[in-house]
């Protein structure tokens, strides 16, 4: 991994690991499909200002069937399930169940066929999803109650997160800031409709905190974030862009306890240790320290969201 990827990749993991606070900050005065769309809004906005001020294409046609699909997957389902569960779990727990998206993306990849299933690799994944386990453990008492199900809907915005990293791995090139517009305006396009007929028209009477922190998740979150996510997502193999997730639970963990007030329990750690665990596994880094010429062949053919 090229240091200046690397670099991204920790700035990605920050903005992303503080938007599980923003919307612990958010979901207490505003409803999750309100604040989706309002998010999606204000990116898609943000970001088409941006391209037409530098001067930069908007996304060609022929990516608009895919951008679409990750609108839908990445962005419309994934927000709308975490931020619901955030209603119910708090943002450090929420942060870390969605750190096993990058053993899903591996497990879809390889389903796909463009990532190699080797016997290391696949104990990290079931290494990591003992972890995701563990943390959940002390909800499956009543996988009814209102946590349990809070739990789940993270896994199911986590798994909408894998399957999205690869199909942008495989079917996208372009410019970032066209295709992180363009997957910000079908977001925006899928989650307004869905808001008013659902939720009406939004009741904007909310403190200054929440406000900032719902300009932070469309400016910062579903903003920049997704133009370094779409540069990196070319650049780097599905499983490896989505090693983001190595740091957003710690960003969040700590936001959280200081910000939120939120208590951590040790089950939290253990099972947090467990999914890196597996995300080292996954990723290949003791096999490829072994052999660093294998390194350099795969990443010569490897040019996408974890490495």
């Amino acid at each position: 991994m090229k240091p200046q990827d690397a670099a991204l990749l920790v700035i990605l993991s920050l903005i992303w690991g503080s938007a599980f606070t923003m919307n612990g900050v958010v979901v207490d005065e505003v409803d999750p499909l309100t604040i989706v769309a309002g998010r999606l809004l204000l990116a898609a906005v943000l970001l088409t200002a941006a391209a037409l001020i530098f001067r930069r294409a908007l996304a060609p046609r022929s990516t608009w069937g895919v951008l679409f699909v990750l609108a839908a997957l990445n962005n419309v389902i994934p927000f709308t399930l975490i931020t619901w569960a955030q209603e119910h779990i708090t943002s450090s727990l929420a942060a870390t169940l969605n750190a096993t998206m990058p053993l899903m993306t591996f497990v879809i990849a390889a389903i796909a066929g463009t990532e190699r299933p080797e016997t290391d690799r696949a104990f990290g994944v079931a290494l990591g999803f003992v972890g995701a386990i563990v943390l959940i453990g002390p909800d499956l008492g009543d996988i009814t109650s209102s946590n349990a199900l809070g739990d789940l809907a993270v896994l199911g915005g986590s798994a909408g997160y894998a399957v999205s990293t690869v199909i942008a791995r495989e079917k996208l090139r372009g410019e970032p800031m066209a295709l992180a517009s363009g997957q910000m305006i079908f977001g925006a396009l899928i989650a307004l409709p869905l808001a008013f007929v659902f939720r009406g028209a939004p009741d904007l009477s909310i403190s200054a905190k929440a406000g900032l922190s719902w300009i932070g998740l469309g400016a910062l979150s579903s903003g920049l974030a997704y133009v370094i996510f779409f540069a990196l997502v070319q650049r780097m193999s599905a499983t490896s862009v989505s090693l983001v997730s190595y740091l957003i639970p710690l960003v969040a963990t700590i936001l959280g306890w200081a910000l939120l007030d939120e208590h951590i329990g040790v089950n939290l750690f253990v099972g947090l240790a467990l999914i890196i665990a597996g995300m080292v596994l996954v990723n290949g880094t003791f096999r490829r320290r072994a052999t660093p010429q294998a390194t350099e062949i795969g990443a010569a053919g490897v040019s996408s969201s974890g490495d």
